[in-house]
């Protein structure tokens, strides 16, 4: 098997352990184990489980976030853009669920990555809302984290459950919680 089949390899089955249990559960003994190779090729491929589940994090990241540039951000209503994401979830829901997966037991570089990722979701949100409003709303304030952390459980629940969690419920929890921050961050007069 060459290096870079070896290294997929290696990645899915940490891939197939953090979608089922958790960060937590990943350990270089045990991929190396489920994969049947020796430890010290899983440590030829990453050097430690830092670099393995940072590796994992990267690759599921960009493969959930390939399409959602597609997405018509600018022009679309908040149900087009709720449409656009679902669609994404949809279409690699193991790899959403590894990127929106808490980061419990996972080394403490894992939590500085997906903390950036969050800043930066934050960050286009607050874009976005802002265009909306005519006024700039801050991407580390309240509004936008909660905003963020509400629109994640959202994805999470679908995911865990479509049918109890519909796409329609989905989208109508999106457009309270749009309509709620764009409430708050309206400017003073404007309420």
């Amino acid at each position: 098997m060459s290096a870079a089949d070896r290294r997929t390899q290696l990645l899915d089955v940490a891939r197939d352990i953090v979608a089922t249990e958790g960060f937590g559960a990943v350990s270089i003994d045990r991929v190396a184990r489920e994969a049947r190779v020796a430890r010290a090729l899983v440590y030829q491929q990453f050097t430690d489980l830092s670099g393995l589940t940072s590796a994992l994090l990267d690759r599921e990241s960009a493969i959930a976030f390939a399409g959602v540039r597609s997405v018509d951000w600018e022009h679309g209503d908040v149900d087009r853009v709720g449409r656009g994401i679902l669609a994404y979830l949809h279409a690699a829901p193991t790899s959403w669920r590894i990127v929106l997966s808490p980061f419990d037991g996972g080394p403490p570089e894992l939590r500085e990555r997906l903390a950036l990722r969050r800043a930066y979701a934050r960050a286009i949100g607050a874009r976005h809302l802002s265009r909306y409003l005519g006024t700039t709303v801050d991407p580390n304030g309240p509004t936008e984290r909660i905003l963020l952390a509400a629109m994640e459980e959202l994805a999470r629940l679908h995911l865990v459950d479509p049918v109890e969690y519909p796409d329609e419920l989905v989208l109508r929890y999106l457009r309270s919680l749009v309509d709620w921050a764009m409430r708050v961050e309206a400017p003073a007069g404007e309420e």
